[in-house]
């Protein structure tokens, strides 16, 4: 091995181990939901959970209906009987957002989390992207959990 390599090898794997640590870290802190979206009803119950929107022909902009499951599992929902154009985020138990999709008004086509989830908030569609929420920020719950 020439010096040049060898001197290759240990920056690049120096630069590869501080990549991999940095990219692992979040540095942002919990996002506090109810600061933008003070209009929050929770559903926790079977029942509430399936009927979700369902039949509403319009929700306010600063509305979310927030789903608490009972088991972290992957989680599906759909948008049957369901008129508005929504963006569904899932979440973990920590309130860190796996997934964000934009869901299709009257599909009957379940959209799945990637990963096991416990939680989910339903909103106007492009609302995250409105408010700058993407995956992997944390959403911070102890307020909306403190009211189920």
């Amino acid at each position: 091995m020439s010096r040049q390599s060898q001197r290759f090898v240990p920056k690049s794997f120096n630069f590869l181990i501080f990549f991999l640590i940095a990219s692992g870290i979040s540095a942002s802190e919990p996002i506090s939901l109810e600061k933008i979206l003070p209009n929050i009803e929770v559903v926790s119950k079977f029942q509430d959970r399936q009927k979700g929107l369902m039949y509403k022909k319009a929700i306010p902009e600063d509305y979310g209906m927030f789903f608490i499951w009972n088991t972290k599992k992957v989680q599906c929902m759909w948008m049957k009987n369901t008129y508005i154009p929504l963006s569904v985020a899932y979440m973990d138990g920590s309130g860190k957002i796996i997934n964000i999709y934009d869901m299709v008004p009257l599909s009957k086509i379940s959209v799945c989390s990637d990963r096991p989830a416990l939680y989910a908030l339903e909103v106007n569609r492009g609302w995250y992207k409105r408010n700058n929420i993407k995956v992997g920020d944390i959403l911070d719950l102890d307020k909306i959990l403190q009211n189920d």
